[in-house]
């Protein structure tokens, strides 16, 4: 009987087996036409700056998320071998590759290490587009090997474009000309610096750190390398894939200057510690002149043949490598002599506030205090200040939350630190005073500030008594015997179970993906009727009169309100994007050249294209050298527009 049993088992186990293989195939051969093209796989990793630290050193644990297309609850760690010396420091970016968006999400923490010995920190946890993810473990070794290192909390290379504007006037200082070296002339009209606020501070008092590209010149630029800034706690203030542009005068001239990196840093060691270079990849463009212009005997015919690139030949480029010196910063330690009891590194100039969520409990009731620090300095690093708790008081850990503006110097805002305790006895209590020591680097002198002392009571506990049990709650007999029914049932209809199980996620994709069809289906019909809309607008714009669609329209406002050297600014920009639209050039060919070169061929005569470069010449000549004149800016609207006229229809 026995026998005849596990022979049962066994039939029943090799149909189940060969059911579950026809369903799991059948399944596949279903859904495989349903399956979408797979994007790019979203990555979580787990990144540190440094995987062998000395026990004095500091290391950047960054945990990334890329690739992904929405991202939620990003959930770092615990650290229990390190203490945080900064962090958490959040980044993120998205972008948008042949029409599929992407994201990208960070988070760091700079540590240093409580001993000696090999730990392992587990990976971070995040919803990554709807389904739970973990970052990879990383082991980081501490030895008794100092290497002054820090975190460094660059972000990782990027690509930073310059690009050439077209409809923007220019230097002209990218025509080569015969006697002209090209590197000499790159080196100074495209260089990279790096400039500090200060380059002497305490430890702990932060500085600005920018590091600048200079350019007069048409290129293209690269971050080949960002610099490492070891010794620092580091804040950005811009973001450095914004590309951040102004525009400074250097000996007498304009650049158009790209902010590559902009930083607060805090020293963390005294000492002499230095600001390592940026490296800038370049291509710069350059029209090599291919004759020798011609000896003008007046000022106002050399700025015509300089605007109008007489000569102008062939296009040449240049690969250049940049990088900013090097630079020592001064880091001098704290006073040590009057040091204040329970100093901990504070920097700057704070306030402090306390109190309690309630002043009235019952003994083994929870209570949280909120201590309060407020001020400007380096408020991220401030660890929480210790406080002299009472007898008969239990505490129960410490958490921080923070409240500050990175973006000024020094960085701005409160940092709030909650105490979590439970008094055990009935009576009075009274939280003396907390003091909080801090360094003003203003006056060069330590500076206490303390709380108001804080009173609470606690009454006798309250009588917790069990709730009674459920009139349902089955005994343990009955318990049993219900698993085994249940067990039994499972049995006993296995192969019904799985049937409906697959019958029903094969409907429930079915109907996924019909509702997907309809929800294109829908969108398809919702982007035809929005093309339609368009078509309609622009055929109804294309019957307006003809002063309503004028390109010249804000030229002629800019004119009437007395903006000349705006009036010049769009007469240009207007010019350039007619002759755009009309030739389809490329950026990178859009010159003078090449137009006359286009227009010769496309019929203008001679006279025309001499008109058109004449009014190019006066629009950069006035932007430059401005001498405006009312009546030859009236002349000059005239002429363009026919010009604009002639090359909308020609």
């Amino acid at each position: 009987m026995v026998g005849y049993a596990m022979n049962f088992v066994r039939i029943n186990l090799r149909a189940i087996v060969s059911f579950l293989r026809f369903q799991f195939v059948g399944f596949i051969l279903v859904l495989w036409p349903l399956a979408p093209a797979k994007a790019q796989q979203a990555k979580f990793t787990t990144v540190a700056s440094s995987k062998e630290i000395g026990r004095q050193d500091y290391v950047q644990i960054e945990f990334i998320v890329e690739n992904a297309k929405q991202i939620e609850h990003l959930t770092p760690p615990a650290f229990p071998d390190f203490h945080v010396v900064e962090g958490p420091m959040q980044s993120s970016g998205m972008s948008i590759v042949n029409g599929s968006m992407s994201q990208y999400k960070g988070i760091s923490f700079v540590l240093q290490p409580n001993k000696m010995g090999s730990f392992t920190i587990p990976g971070a946890t995040a919803d990554v587009d709807g389904k739970p993810m973990r970052s990879n473990t990383i082991t980081i070794a501490v030895t008794t090997n100092n290497n002054g290192n820090s975190a460094n909390a660059g972000p990782a290379t990027s690509y930073s474009p310059m690009p050439y504007d077209p409809f923007l006037p220019e230097s002209g200082d990218y025509v080569l000309k015969p006697n002209e070296n090209m590197a000499e002339k790159t080196k100074k009209n495209l260089f990279v610096k790096l400039q500090v606020s200060k380059s002497t501070c305490y430890v702990g008092e932060p500085i600005v750190a920018s590091y600048k590209l200079y350019s007069r010149l048409r290129s293209e630029s690269k971050v080949a390398k960002y610099p490492s800034l070891n010794g620092f706690s580091v804040y950005d203030m811009v973001d450095p894939g914004s590309d951040a542009s102004t525009v400074e005068t250097v000996n007498g001239k304009p650049f158009s200057v790209h902010i590559i990196r902009k930083a607060q840093l805090i020293p963390l060691q005294p000492g002499q510690v230095e600001l390592s270079p940026v490296e800038v990849e370049n291509t710069v463009h350059y029209l090599k002149q291919s004759k020798k212009p011609h000896q003008s005997s007046s000022l106002l015919q050399d700025l015509f043949d300089q605007f109008g690139e007489e000569g102008a030949g062939e296009e040449i480029q240049q690969h250049v490598t940049l990088d900013s010196k090097p630079l020592l910063v001064t880091v001098k330690p704290l006073p040590a002599d009057d040091k204040l009891t329970g100093f901990n590194g504070a920097v700057g100039h704070f306030s402090i506030g306390a109190a309690l969520d309630k002043k009235n409990m019952a003994a083994q009731d929870a209570v949280t205090l909120k201590l309060t620090i407020t001020g400007s300095g380096n408020l991220p690093v401030i660890d929480a200040p210790q406080v002299n708790w009472p007898a008969n008081v239990d505490i129960y850990g410490t958490t921080a939350k923070e409240d500050i503006d990175k973006t000024v110097v020094p960085m701005k805002g409160s940092k709030t630190f909650e105490y979590v305790f439970m008094p055990k006895a009935v009576g009075s209590y009274t939280i003396p005073a907390i003091g909080f020591s801090y360094f003003d680097p203003v006056s060069d002198s330590y500076k206490t500030v303390k709380s108001q002392a804080l009173d609470f009571n606690v009454s006798i506990a309250k009588k917790h008594s069990s709730p009674p049990l459920p009139k349902n709650v089955l005994s343990a007999t009955q318990n049993e015997n219900f698993l085994s029914n249940i067990k039994s049932f499972i049995v006993e209809h296995l192969e019904l179970i799985f049937s409906v199980a697959f019958l029903s996620t094969l409907s429930f994709f079915l109907w996924k993906h019909n509702k997907k069809s309809l929800e294109k289906e829908k969108t398809q019909k919702h982007t035809a009727a929005l093309e339609n809309a368009r078509i309609e607008a622009e055929m109804a714009k294309a019957k307006l009169p003809a002063e309503v669609a004028d390109p010249l329209l804000r030229t002629k406002r800019l004119l009437e309100n007395g903006d000349y050297k705006g009036f010049y600014a769009e007469l240009n920009r207007a010019i350039w994007a007619a002759l755009y639209n009309k030739l389809n050039l490329p950026a990178s060919e859009l010159n003078k050249h090449n137009i006359s070169l286009r227009l010769k061929a496309k019929g203008w005569d001679e006279t025309t294209i001499c008109q058109l470069e004449n009014i190019l010449n006066q629009c950069e000549m006035n932007l430059y050298t401005p001498g405006y004149n009312p009546a030859d800016m009236g002349a000059t609207l005239q002429s363009t527009e026919r010009i604009i006229k002639y090359i909308n229809e020609v």
